[in-house]
């Protein structure tokens, strides 16, 4: 063996969504370790021999729960800190611990919130994490120390599918080039023209609004656009907020605003009623119809009728559950029905409808006009002929990290998945040749792992006039959504299928604004600025990068750690004032500095750490002034 550095070039790390009693890993258990919530995986190379160890963990508790979520952030980091590290050939040789070991495993703000000496049971168990994570990471390199080869149990396919049934959460840190994404539809069997490879975009929002955590952005990203119009906010839950100025108010739940009407809410919310609407006045729908939960018998007829390829939905589905799209015989649709039984919406109505070639799109008309249109792919890996499905999920999913939008939206293994691998003979463990696509899901919503592309600038401006008179013609909807299937948005229609799915009047508001591909557009910034204009009111933005504002907290938030929470994420966040307790029930601070770390620390106010029980968030501008840094006064 030479004496050349080894290099960390791979880690994977796998969260169960709960407990198995069963290990997954053929070579090494935590010790005394009963049951798994994780799995982690390193790989180390040294002229060019890579040698791989993995270990099995718990979280302490069910995935979800404060203290778990807690630790897998936790364990994030770690593997990030081991991620590429050089390690010297003698120590590591001989199994030991590199010096930098201590630091890898060093508790991480996240991992320490809300933990002191008012609550040692939390703190005995950030201290035991550390310690065991520590002592875990010591298996592992024992293990890579007694190797003389690359690990052969990792390409066991049922290993791997074992892993990948189970997860959860899953971080993947390879060498690995990122994905790519390039458009190319084809129509009648032809592939069209393909368009320029798009790189993956990164934000620098994301690490300004991690003091969100599992929060839906929505209600965020239009509080954000209200406080940089001036506007004061009193937040009373977490997708409830009012925003006043100077006696205009104006009254927010997650996306729906005053720009729509409750009558357009209650059209748009059903998928059959939004067919039957547009259809009589000439919009391009697909044919369909709707069954009670059971009657697959007639459902089965109706396919027939109409001919297939058709798609599976439930009637007042979200987030692409249960749908499966592309049907196209009575044995696919039998397969079709279980996986939507196997979903939530599993014993609701359903729709059968004709399936229209294309790829999906929501395009999103504010104030009768379109502002975006975005591609969105369904759940998708491009082989490279090195590594298989289940590690191009992972790099992918890396990647997903790196945007607010897309970061809690993972593509994960499901009944859905496996039944989309088998329809192409492939399964976890299959590479794919380079440059070959394979799809994992049947839905393209991004809460499913889809891909969004923004795409207006190429659109054809038929396809956007069709979009905007369907808006339109639904009175009070000011605010839309429309979800489109189009074989090709750059070409008329005419020359290209298209055909309306629905209708969302409380469509989700980050979607064109942090893209996975192509150029982010602000629409909850136009969202705002429609609100405004419509009621004849002036446009006063502030400065993006200096505001402050005074933040009242009221409700169980003393004596629970929040003084501590909410400093910790205002300097995370490089923001600069103070936080005080003012009274029994009350909390007051200052903060000055971006508008997304301010705005993001405001709406994370009314959930605060574990033990808090905030009832109201109120938010009032202040004139900018000057803090050297942030200051928690006891």
């Amino acid at each position: 063996m030479s004496q050349d550095p080894f290099y960390v070039t791979r880690i994977e790390l796998i969260a169960y969504d709960k407990p198995y009693s069963e290990p997954v890993a053929r070579n090494i258990w935590a010790s005394g370790a009963t049951q798994a919530n994780f799995y982690l995986k390193v790989a180390v190379t040294c002229a060019g021999e890579e040698r791989v160890a993995a270990i099995e963990g718990g979280l302490g508790q069910r995935s979800g729960k404060p203290m778990a979520a807690r630790y897998w952030d936790y364990l994030e980091t770690v593997a990030s800190r081991l991620m590429g590290s050089e390690l010297a050939p003698e120590k590591f040789l001989s199994g030991s611990m590199p010096a930098a070991a201590r630091k890898w495993v060093e508790a991480t703000d996240s991992l320490i919130d809300n933990a002191g000496p008012l609550d040692k049971r939390q703190w005995s168990k950030i201290q035991s994490a550390v310690t065991s994570t520590y002592k875990l990471l010591g298996k592992v390199f024992k293990a890579l120390a007694q190797q003389e080869a690359a690990e052969t149990a990792a390409s066991d396919t049922a290993l791997v599918e074992a892993l990948f049934s189970r997860a959860q959460n899953v971080l993947y840190l390879p060498e690995a080039e990122p994905p790519t994404y390039t458009y190319q539809p084809t129509i009648k069997g032809k592939p069209q023209t393909p368009s320029e490879p798009l790189s993956p975009n990164s934000s620098n929002d994301t690490v300004l609004m991690l003091p969100l955590g599992t929060m839906d952005a929505k209600s965020h990203l239009m509080e954000r656009e209200c406080v940089r119009q001036g506007y004061n906010i009193l937040r009373t839950g977490k997708g409830v907020f009012t925003a006043d100025n100077n006696g205009q108010r104006f009254y927010f739940k997650l996306s729906r605003s005053p720009l729509v009407s409750i009558d357009a809410i209650s059209l748009c919310t059903h998928k059959e009623a939004t067919r039957e609407f547009l259809a009589p006045l000439g919009f391009p729908v697909p044919r369909g119809r709707m069954f009670p939960a059971g009657d697959y018998e007639n459902a089965t007829k109706f396919a027939n009728l109409i001919g297939y390829p058709v798609v599976v939905k439930p009637a007042t589905g979200v987030r692409g559950i249960g749908v499966v799209p592309n049907i196209t015989s009575d044995t696919e649709l039998k397969s079709a029905f279980h996986v939507l039984e196997s979903s939530k919406l599993g014993h609701d109505d359903f729709i059968v409808e004709k399936h229209i070639f294309g790829e999906d799109y929501r395009i999103m008309v504010i104030g009768g006009t379109v502002r975006a249109a975005t591609l969105r792919a369904p759940a998708n890996v491009t082989g490279d002929g090195k590594h298989n499905i289940a590690e191009l999920i992972l790099i992918k999913n890396r990647y997903r990290q790196n945007i607010p939008h897309l970061k809690s939206r993972p593509i994960v293994f499901s009944e859905a998945t496996r039944y989309q691998l088998d329809k192409q003979g492939l399964t976890l463990h299959s590479v794919p040749t380079a440059g070959k696509q394979v799809i994992l899901s049947g839905s393209c919503n991004l809460s499913q792992g889809g891909d969004s592309v923004n795409i207006l600038h190429e659109m054809h401006p038929s396809i956007i006039k069709v979009a905007e008179d369907a808006v339109k013609a639904v009175p009070g909807l000011d605010y839309c959504g429309i979800d489109f299937l189009i074989e090709d948005h750059r070409k008329p229609v005419g020359e290209t299928d298209i055909g309306i799915c629905e209708l969302n009047a409380h469509a989700a508001i980050g979607t064109a604004c942090y893209t996975m591909f192509g150029e982010p557009v602000n629409v909850p910034r136009d969202a705002i600025e429609e609100v405004l204009i419509k009621n004849k009111l002036p446009l006063t933005p502030l400065p993006e990068d200096n505001i402050a504002v005074q933040v009242n907290i009221r409700g169980k938030v003393t004596g629970v750690g929040y003084r501590k929470w909410f400093a910790r994420h205002a300097q995370r966040s490089g923001l600069t004032g103070y936080v005080k307790n003012i009274g029994p029930r009350q909390v007051e601070a200052v903060l000055q500095g971006s508008l997304v770390g301010i705005t993001a620390l405001t709406t994370a106010c009314i959930r605060g750490p574990s033990e808090a029980l905030p009832t109201s968030v109120r938010t009032t501008h202040l004139d900018v002034t000057h803090y050297d840094e942030f200051t928690l006064i006891p």
